[in-house]
């Protein structure tokens, strides 16, 4: 280990990952003591001590070490993710010039956002982003999103399963759906408005991905 101030947090993980294998290891050196007038009792003890190390050498480490790895490359998609549909609140809040806290934005707060853009307007920061309407815009931003989440999933292998179930989640969303409705048909409503609900829900789910983030960016 490069670093020797991580071996107590790696000690900490190997505890909470493998208590139950580290408490058969402290009753079999326990018993080994007082399992020497039995021959099976110390063959058991022993044999077991040894299946301890072999799986901690030959499996945890390497595993682990993957995992770590894995992280590093997670962060990168993870990072376009959470960027990619942060953009979208802040490209809308900018032309609906409508004051909110951006840390902690509401429904209410994007469905007065959304009801004040139109699917025909126009905004500077449109222009800046090379698009010539808002839904050019969000057909763009969700297909990122998509490559992105599709990307991470290419490492299922090493992932847990309560991350995997926050992609997929995040890939079923509902404003996924809407948009590539709405890439076939144009919009036929007067406002936005119709998708607040659905990028709030989209909104919720990326907030959950930072933790996972974070902790990978921690763990990297």
């Amino acid at each position: 280990m490069k670093n020797p101030r991580e071996i107590p947090k790696e000690i900490a993980i190997f505890l909470r990952q493998c208590w139950f294998l580290v408490l058969l290891l402290a009753a079999a050196l326990a018993a080994y003591p007082l399992a020497r007038e039995s021959q099976f009792w110390v063959w058991v003890s022993l044999s077991y001590v040894t299946s301890f190390i072999f799986y901690v050498l030959t499996i945890y480490l390497p595993d682990r070490k993957n995992r770590k790895n894995i992280h590093r490359v997670l962060v990168p998609y993870l990072q376009k993710v959470v960027n990619d549909a942060r953009s979208v609140s802040y490209s809308f809040l900018a032309a609906s010039e409508t004051h909110a806290d951006v840390k902690h934005l509401t429904a209410n707060d994007f469905h007065e956002i959304f009801k004040r853009i139109k699917p025909s307007d126009r905004s500077t920061r449109l222009d800046f982003l090379g698009f010539v309407n808002w839904q050019d815009y969000l057909v763009q931003q969700k297909g990122q999103v998509v490559r992105s989440l599709e990307r991470i999933l290419t490492y299922e292998h090493y992932l847990e399963t309560e991350f995997i179930l926050q992609i997929e989640a995040l890939q079923n969303c509902g404003l996924f759906e809407i948009v590539d409705y709405m890439e076939k048909k144009p919009v036929e409503h007067e406002d936005f408005a119709f998708l607040s609900s659905a990028y709030y829900e989209c909104y919720l789910l990326v907030r959950q991905l930072e933790t996972y983030l974070e902790k990978y960016m921690a763990d990297s």
